[in-house]
């Protein structure tokens, strides 16, 4: 399948104080090096699949400021600006605003709702939203209201166990996710067709569909990436060991549109 050429993938690079990027659980030694040169193949990956690559610069005041995904969602015709659970991320939003403002109508989440990119992801006309640690009814409520005058409706999952949704629920095409067992009520899907992780790899996968028919996959849930091949998806395996570490995934690192 030839590459597509009419999506654009928003990214950061990774900033030399992403050693200190928030974690949910203890302090791993993050290598920042290593960090930039996984972040460079998961950019390659991008545009060897035709999308073009817009860069917002990086800001060492944000060390999560790679995980752009979180302060934006694309709904339709307008740019919705998150506003973080995490304080301390607030700040990063600014940029991203001023990136997409050129392209889409711009709506903001505003206090006290509280809304993270992660926790969203949009199959055919529903937007699917994960309630949180860092995404609040609030938050939620305001986004149904953006999401319904784009004329889709919205589901509310709660996740366990999780930072994100999307943590849990991975995308891998327009009607099939992955899931992590007992993360989300499955019935909230409706009818998703639904791929499971391997146990032994539990909070290993992540996923991204590069649009042009590949799946890119985490290279460190080998067994998850076969199931995922054997139903008929080609996979692309790749390392991001230091993104991981950090609590991020495949879709974190880009806003496509």
């Amino acid at each position: 399948m030839p590459p597509m050429t009419d999506r654009t993938a928003l990214i950061r690079p990774v900033p030399e104080s992403f050693d200190r990027a928030l974690v949910r659980e203890g302090q791993p030694r993050i290598e920042v090096e290593l960090a930039r040169a996984q972040h460079d193949e998961y950019r390659r990956h991008l545009a060897e699949a035709g999308c073009s690559i817009e860069v917002v610069p990086t800001d060492e005041a944000h060390p999560d400021c790679v995980f752009i995904e979180d302060t934006a969602v694309i709904v339709g015709e307008v740019a919705v600006i998150t506003r973080p659970g995490a304080i301390s991320r607030r700040g990063e939003t600014f940029p991203v605003a001023t990136a997409l403002s050129t392209r889409f109508a711009i709506a903001r989440i505003g206090e006290p709702g509280t809304l993270d990119g992660g926790d969203v992801f949009i199959m055919g006309d529903v937007v699917y939203v994960g309630r949180s640690a860092r995404t609040n009814s609030d938050g939620i409520d305001q986004l149904r209201a953006i999401a319904f005058h784009q004329g889709l409706g919205l589901v509310t999952v709660e996740v366990q166990d999780v930072l994100h949704l999307k943590s849990a629920v991975l995308p891998i095409d327009e009607e099939t996710v992955v899931v992590t067992h007992g993360t989300v009520d499955e019935e909230k899907l409706g009818a998703l067709e639904i791929l499971y992780e391997d146990e032994a790899e539990r909070h290993l996968f992540s996923a991204l569909p590069l649009g042009d028919g590949r799946v890119l996959v985490t290279a460190s849930a080998p067994s998850t990436a076969e199931r995922v091949a054997g139903s008929g998806y080609e996979v692309v395996p790749i390392d991001v060991s230091q993104i991981q570490a950090a609590d991020g995934g495949l879709t974190c690192m880009s806003i496509l549109f």
